[in-house]
């Protein structure tokens, strides 16, 4: 990523917690992010601009998310969210992995890491002694989701949970859980496979309310699978 799209990411992030800190929703605060920067930007084609900056931002909008949700439900002693990069442990990396063996040859495996964007941990006095779930952020439904499916079957015969946070910029997902339209195969498999699908969005959830939440309802599931052990 360039300069100037790093520069642009950290306005996004900036602009968006400004927003929430006034109290807006998350998908409010994202609307008026992008109202913000589209009216501002003027060297060259906005809409590209912002699809650059604003979809590495996400991933920074997310962590913040996951932190005031989590303080806001004094749950930091109990349960750390961490990005995949930042994770010091190899032991939850390893559960997050999987042996490959080469077929055809008789060699040692090798690990390959999934690689999620977010690990949510159970804490025994800062260390961690469960893994709850692992998190996809994604700014469509489209981008890695065949790799996502496949750890979703992993994840799930080990007991985890495996979870999809998106903008839904395709607006396949809304449709579905506003109108029940659960057309495509991308949607279907996805409402099948992930235990959770989280958007930006203050519409009512009418349909497929076991897998469909709001982001901002990221800490509420975590407690609620912290408390199930």
């Amino acid at each position: 990523m360039g300069r100037k799209t790093q520069g642009l990411s950290t306005i996004v992030v900036q602009q968006y917690q400004n927003h929430r800190t006034a109290g807006l929703s998350p998908h409010e605060a994202w609307r008026k992010t992008k109202a913000h920067f589209i009216s501002q930007y003027t060297t060259g084609d906005s809409e590209q601009a912002w699809k650059n900056a604003s979809g590495k931002a996400l991933e920074q909008i997310v962590m913040q998310e996951f932190t005031r949700q989590i303080d806001g439900r004094n749950l930091a002693n109990q349960i750390r969210v961490q990005q995949w990069d930042s994770i010091q442990d190899d032991l939850v990396k390893r559960i997050l992995s999987e042996t490959l063996w080469l077929r055809g040859e008789l060699q040692e495996p090798y690990l390959a890491a999934s690689q999620v964007d977010f690990v949510a941990t159970e804490q025994d006095s800062g260390k961690p002694i469960r893994v709850i779930a692992g998190y996809s952020c994604k700014a469509s439904l489209r981008e890695r989701f065949q790799q996502d499916l496949y750890w979703a079957e992993k994840f799930r015969g080990r007991g985890l949970r495996f979870c999809f946070i998106t903008l839904d910029n395709d607006g396949v997902l809304l449709r579905a859980v506003t109108k029940g339209e659960l057309r495509s195969k991308q949607a279907k498999m996805a409402a099948a496979l992930y235990d959770r699908i989280y958007l930006l969005t203050d519409e009512f959830i009418n349909h497929y309310a076991r897998v469909f939440r709001p982001i901002d309802a990221l800490a509420e599931d975590l407690e609620r699978w912290w408390e199930a052990g």
